[in-house]
C-alpha cells in the first residue's frame, strides 16, 4: 500500500500546532520570525522556532504513519506550486465565457482566503532543511511540480500508482477520489475544529488478491497470505479513533459541479438549487450510477447533453442560447472541480507525466525514520 500525504495540509497542522505552543512560551514573544542580519529586508525563523517546528514535523509525520506503518510500501509528500485554476478562470470571466447570476464582478480563485506574509518562512525552512533530510534517510518520495497543484499531483499519482492507497489531506475536494475502477483509495483527515479523526472509504472495497483466491489456497503466494487487505488497514485506523465515513463518489462529484463552491468563488449552474441538484443527482444515479462519473471525465457529448436537458427541464428552459451557455458552464465548473487528468489543460497533464517519467519510486524505510524521531540532530 502507498501512503500519499497533501504536504500543504501536513505543513498547515504542523505550523499552526507550532505557532500556538510558542505563543504561550513568553521567551519566543509573539513574533515567530526575526531580521535576518545577513540580507537586508528579509527575515527568517527563530532559533527556538525552527527547533519546536522540526520537532513537530517529525512526530506528527510518525502519527500519521505509525498506526500502519508495517504495512506502507511508498510514502509520497506533495506540495502545491503555482495554480492554473487561478489563471484559467480569470481568463474564462474576462472572455466572458458564459453568464453567471452569482458570478462575482471580480474573481479570484480561493479569493475569500487570507494568508499571513511570513507563513513563508516555515516553508523555506521545511523545504531547505527537513525535506532533503527525510529524501536522504528515508526514501520519502517528494513532489512539487511548477506550475500545478498540489491536488493535481495527488490525483495523478491516484490514476498511476497499481496498488491501493491512503491518502492524508484536510481537502475536502479530495473525498471524491475514493471511486476508482482499479484499487482501492481511503482518505484520513485529521481533527481540525471537529471532535474526531476522520475516514472516508469508497461504498464498496476491491478485494484484494488473497480475496479472489480464497478458493485455491495453494495459488497463493507468501506475500498473499501475510499481507492484510483494505478492510484490515480500515479496522485499524478505526481502531486509532479515526471515524468511518461513507463517500457516494456521483453525489461528492455533482452537487459541487452543479452548485459551485462559495470558499473557492465557483458559481453555481443557473437556478441550481439544492432541491434541484439532489432531483437531478437522483436522476443521474438511476441512468447511469458510478459509470457517469467516467463519461464526465471524457466530456462524452451524450452524457453532457442529458445533464443540458435534465437542467432545461428542472428550470423550464426553452432559450437555445440559455441553454448553451448552461453546457459551458457546466463543462467549465467540471474542469476545475472534477480531479482527473482527462479533464486537465494539456500543459499541465504533460507536465505531470514528465516528472513521473524521471522519477523512481523508492521503498519508504521506517526503521531508519525511527532513528530520525531519536535523534533530531540528523536533520
Amino acid at each position: 500500500m502507498d501512503f500519499i500525504i497533501d504536504g500543504n495540509a501536513y505543513l498547515n497542522v504542523a505550523l499552526s500546532v507550532t505557532r500556538s505552543i510558542l505563543y504561550k512560551d513568553k521567551g519566543v514573544g509573539k513574533k515567530y520570525y526575526v531580521n535576518d542580519i545577513f540580507n537586508e529586508g528579509k527575515y527568517i525563523l527563530k532559533e527556538e522556532v525552527k527547533l519546536q517546528f522540526k520537532k513537530f514535523c517529525i512526530n506528527y509525520l510518525g502519527s500519521l504513519i505509525a498506526p500502519v506503518g508495517n504495512k506502507l510500501d511508498r510514502v509520497h509528500l506533495v506540495f502545491d506550486s503555482r495554480s492554473w485554476r487561478k489563471e484559467y478562470i480569470t481568463k474564462a470571466f474576462e472572455r466572458n465565457l458564459f453568464d453567471s447570476e452569482v458570478a462575482p464582478v471580480k474573481f479570484e480563485y480561493k479569493g475569500n482566503r487570507k494568508k499571513d506574509d511570513k507563513i513563508y518562512l516555515f516553508f523555506e525552512y521545511f523545504q531547505n532543511e527537513i525535506i532533503p533530510a527525510l529524501i536522504r534517510e528515508t526514501n520519502i518520495n517528494y513532489y512539487r511540480i511548477p506550475g500545478t497543484e498540489g491536488d493535481d499531483i495527488i490525483a495523478f499519482l491516484c490514476e498511476k500508482i497499481e496498488s491501493d492507497i491512503l491518502a492524508y489531506t484536510v481537502d475536502g475536494d479530495l473525498k471524491q477520489l475514493v471511486y476508482n475502477k482499479d484499487k482501492n483509495i481511503i482518505l484520513i483527515y485529521p481533527k481540525q475544529m471537529s471532535k474526531h479523526k476522520k475516514l472516508f472509504v469508497p461504498k464498496e472495497l476491491h478485494p484484494d488478491l488473497a480475496d479472489d483466491e480464497d478458493d485455491n489456497f495453494f495459488s497463493l503466494t507468501e506475500s498473499h497470505i501475510v499481507e492484510p487487505s483494505m478492510s484490515k488497514t480500515i479496522k485499524i485506523l478505526k481502531n486509532k479513533d479515526y471515524f468511518e465515513y461513507v463517500v457516494d463518489p456521483v453525489t461528492e462529484i455533482f452537487t459541487k459541479i452543479f452548485r459551485g463552491d462559495k470558499k473557492d468563488n465557483i458559481p453555481k449552474l443557473y437556478k441550481m438549487t439544492p432541491t434541484k441538484t439532489n432531483k437531478l443527482i437522483l436522476d443521474i444515479k438511476k441512468d447511469y450510477g458510478n459509470s457517469s462519473i467516467d463519461l464526465l471525465d471524457n466530456l462524452d457529448k451524450d452524457f453532457v447533453s442529458y445533464i443540458v436537458e435534465k437542467i432545461s427541464i428542472l428550470n423550464k428552459i426553452n432559450d437555445l442560447n440559455k441553454l448553451h451557455n448552461i453546457q459551458k458552464h457546466f463543462i467549465f465548473n467540471a474542469k476545475i472541480i472534477r480531479l482527473s487528468s482527462s479533464l486537465f489543460p494539456e500543459k499541465i497533464k504533460t507536465l505531470l507525466e514528465k516528472d513521473l517519467e524521471s522519477k523512481t519510486f523508492s521503498s519508504f524505510d521506517n526503521k531508519r525514520f525511527s532513528n530520525i524521531k531519536n535523534n533530531l540532530s540528523i536533520i
